[in-house]
């Protein structure tokens, strides 16, 4: 072999080396990431579950922003935050939860919601009838809803970049019967 030979087969050498070890690195970012986005998708599913084992006329009043509508007494319910174990909270998050519960609300007073039917939403369905009178009101739909569609959102920070998860459900209540 000559030496011009041997440069060739060096340099093939460190090019696929380069090729291979920019590809691991790429394995290892992408396996972070799907493992945080599973942790975010399975806590917003638990989510929307523990609020279907809530009895249907409380939920709304239990996973709202507005602490002074709780069941239990102002402050005693859950709220509209929620942490998620193994995310990282995004930097300023003025709650300091990574989760969050999203009604179709409009804040008529700081700190004040009311569940309201003709919200312009696209990603809750929205305006749409939530009490079955077959009218789209611009009413407090609290006390008598039969649909609560609901986001649950998670936003973290995933290596560095802001990442966010979301799911859409609508809550209804089953006949007991």
């Amino acid at each position: 072999m000559t030496f011009v030979e041997l440069m060739v087969v060096t340099f093939i050498l460190g090019v696929a080396f380069m090729i291979f070890t920019s590809t691991v690195a790429g394995v290892t970012r992408q396996r972070m990431i799907n493992r945080e986005t599973v942790v975010a998708s399975n806590e917003a599913r638990n989510m929307i579950e523990r609020m279907r084992n809530e009895e249907f006329a409380d939920v709304f009043a239990l996973y709202n922003a507005d602490p002074l509508d709780d069941p239990g007494g102002a402050g005693s319910a859950p709220g509209s935050s929620f942490a998620v174990n193994g995310l990282q909270v995004e930097a300023g998050d003025p709650d300091g939860f990574a989760g969050e519960i999203v009604f179709p609300t409009i804040e008529v007073a700081p700190g004040t919601f009311e569940l309201r039917e003709d919200v312009v939403d696209a990603d809750l369905g929205m305006p749409r009838d939530l009490n079955g009178d077959s009218i789209i009101k611009a009413d407090d739909q609290s006390e008598d809803y039969f649909l609560l569609p609901v986001v649950i959102r998670v936003r973290w920070m995933g290596n560095g970049v802001p990442r966010q998860y979301e799911t859409t459900s609508m809550l209804c209540e089953f006949n007991k019967e």
